[in-house]
């Protein structure tokens, strides 16, 4: 749609500018680069005709070049945001378009997380119909989690090649496509295949909508801006079974649990591909060299993004950075154990809720998918803390900008006169709810008794809700990613775990109903309550010791040599 990519010379490290993916740019992304187009052309017309620019000279006050053989030879001009200020910069757009921009990626999320357990509550009458038994048609959402995983360790280095938009949009099609063959599957190991690439498919959109807040949001902001995004995560883990639940009950088919999931994913697609703007700076950076070329008629005008290596190079490197991250990286194995640790607690207990609710309390289906609710009531419960916990890291923020000015950049966006805390201090909630997490798995094993009011079990779920929520949103994107300043090596380390924990959290989906039927109810929460205890104090640990743990790191951007001070670069990037 953009013209054939433009190669000019600069020298073999310039791969690609502009990759192949250039056919597929959807049609917002596509108003977006041609009103960039307009700028440059607009910015170069208003330039003295004395006005010369040198070669080497950045564009946009870039004040130094990254030295990983992405070097720039005499006659490049590297192109960069026209300062902290410059409007194309997504951190820069107005509210409400970033606003409008995110609700498309919490929509996104809310719709992969329905597809993953659409036809959760039809079990019994899937088994039926395909003639196996319920314990093996569970294998359907576990090969969907599976697909997750798996999918997990590309979708990093996929969107820093060729942006944001395009994994959204191929994403979400592939996603579709799967659901649509899961929701016509003639047997029980079609609905397997379809189940594990539709996760696989959507894997990529999972694992990055992490970085597109991030893209634009700067750190104070994000405070507020992760809860909201995860709280489409939870949404969409709890009315699923709720809907499904009500379908079931309804004597509608099976089908129509799949083909719900399929209209959501179909509807956020249409949002993808027409609505969704591309927010990864490097991609737009790239984009307006490749105007300026255009405009100029110099081909020496370069971005960042120009001089990477090829899609297949970065693969290898982020997928041997991350596994290379399990043997010596502390800060990713110890908090990676910790949460795959916390989700086998957490999908041991989702699994159990036929048995808690159905068994105990002799719920009508419908009545026991709508129990779900329960933790999303515990995580708006959360989200209503997070005002007091935004006020209190600006307030942070304020203290060590007074203490420190300007002594470093925090972000890949400078804003001016603010510092950040340490990754530690993210963890605080986190520190807080610990404690109460066992506490909600034995007051429901020791409560879910037909003689005890079913209330009693719901507030139980809620507490869980509520802790899960305090651990989920500070950890994952906070604790973890922010443990690398600036977000370097954040993607290889989200991705490894991210990696594990759905390896985990799809085994524990396997074994849970063989659980719950061994064990009770009252013995599975009190083993589930068990492990959450000894799990209690590692966010005390990490609060305590993180800094200490982080010394040892060769990844962290803060304690690396850096090659390229500005971006935070670090020696490991490199692996030749």
């Amino acid at each position: 749609m953009a013209g054939p990519t433009c190669r000019c010379t600069v020298g073999s490290r310039l791969l690609r500018p502009f990759p192949l993916y250039s056919c597929l740019r959807p049609m917002q992304s596509f108003r977006q680069f041609r009103r960039l187009r307009e700028t440059v052309k607009t910015g170069h017309s208003q330039r003295p005709a004395d006005q010369d620019v040198e070669p080497n000279a950045p564009i946009g006050g870039a004040q130094t070049i990254p030295g990983q053989g992405e070097s720039l030879s005499e006659k490049h001009i590297l192109v960069e945001w026209d300062g902290p200020d410059d409007p194309l910069n997504p951190r820069n757009w107005s509210h409400g378009r970033r606003f409008a921009a995110f609700c498309i990626v919490w929509i996104n999320v809310f719709a992969l997380d329905y597809a993953s357990g659409a036809d959760s509550q039809a079990s019994s009458r899937i088994s039926k119909a395909f003639h196996v038994g319920e314990e093996a048609e569970t294998l359907s959402p576990t090969l969907y989690t599976f697909g997750i995983a798996l999918g997990s360790l590309f979708a990093g280095p996929i969107s820093e090649t060729v942006g944001r938009n395009p994994v959204y949009v191929v994403s979400r099609i592939l996603h579709v496509a799967w659901l649509l063959g899961a929701a016509l599957s003639p047997n029980f190991g079609a609905q397997c295949a379809f189940r594990f690439l539709a996760g696989l498919g959507g894997s990529t959109l999972l694992c990055i909508h992490g970085a597109s807040v991030a893209d634009m949001y700067n750190p104070i902001e994000r405070t507020w801006a992760w809860p909201l995004m995860s709280l489409a995560s939870f949404a969409g883990t709890a009315l699923t079974p709720t809907i499904s639940a009500w379908i079931a009950q309804a004597s509608i088919t099976w089908r129509m649990d799949d083909w719900v999931a399929l209209i959501i994913s179909g509807a956020t697609l249409f949002l993808s591909v027409f609505l969704m703007p591309e927010t990864f700076s490097p991609v737009l950076l790239s984009w307006k060299a490749k105007h300026l070329r255009e405009t100029t008629g110099n081909p020496n005008y370069v971005s960042y993004q120009d001089l990477q290596p090829s899609l297949g190079a970065r693969l290898k490197t982020a997928l041997l950075r991350a596994w290379h991250m399990l043997v010596k990286e502390p800060i990713v194995v110890l908090m990676g154990l910790w949460l795959i640790a916390v989700y086998i607690v957490v999908y041991g207990f989702l699994q159990g809720f036929s048995f808690i609710f159905g068994d105990t309390y002799d719920l009508a289906t419908g009545l026991k998918g709508t129990c779900f609710l329960a933790i999303v009531v515990g995580f708006v419960l959360w989200l209503c803390l997070v005002p007091i916990y935004y006020r209190l890291y600006k307030k942070e923020v304020l203290r060590l900008e007074h203490e420190n000015g300007d002594d470093y950049i925090p972000d890949l966006k400078h804003v001016p006169g603010y510092d950040i805390p340490e990754p530690e201090y993210r963890i605080w909630p986190a520190v807080i709810v610990a404690p109460a997490f066992p506490i909600c798995l034995f007051w429901l094993g020791y409560t879910n008794r037909p003689d005890i009011s079913i209330w009693s079990s719901l507030g139980a779920v809620t507490l869980f809700g509520f802790c899960w929520a305090g651990i989920y949103v500070v950890v994952v994107p906070d604790g973890h990613a922010n443990s690398f300043p600036d977000g370097i090596y954040a993607g290889s380390a989200l991705a490894i775990i991210t990696c594990f924990r759905y390896t985990f959290s799809g085994a524990i989906n396997l074994i849970s109903r063989p659980m719950y039927n061994g064990l009770t109810v009252q013995w599975t929460m009190t083993m589930l309550g068990c492990i959450a205890a000894v799990l209690a104090p590692a966010p005390f640990f990490f609060f305590w010791k993180g800094p200490q743990i982080r010394l040892k790191s060769r990844f962290a951007g803060r304690y690396a040599r850096p090659v390229y001070e500005r971006k935070q670069t670090g020696r490991a990037l490199s692996w030749s």
